[in-house]
């Protein structure tokens, strides 16, 4: 089975990687801004060898209202401040199996 992970919003800077006990691996990195809608999709079988990973998404704020929207196979991960700081303003981490 495909473990998909789509992304539907991205103000301003968005990191995903998948990490193991033997490293790290770049999942995709998206920059956005002004609310403008994003749409990207990627199933992580097609890039990343069988196994256990822990799934890292990193939001950042560049300045302004800060938006990520992320879903993981079907369990959606959501962060929305209209007055976010700048910098790293979301992270969050799920375990998933490819």
């Amino acid at each position: 089975m495909a473990t998909a992970i789509k992304v539907s919003a991205c103000d301003n800077e968005l990191y995903i990687v998948a990490s193991t006990g033997a490293g790290t691996s770049e999942i995709l990195h998206i920059t956005s801004g002004f609310n403008d809608p994003v749409s990207y999709a990627v199933n992580l079988n097609s890039i990343l060898p069988p196994g256990k990973y822990d799934l890292t998404m990193v939001g950042i704020n560049w300045g302004g209202p800060a938006k990520f929207a992320v879903t993981v196979g079907t369990t959606p991960f959501t962060y929305n401040n209209a007055s976010a700081p700048v910098g790293a303003v979301w992270n969050q981490t799920v375990s998933v199996t490819v």
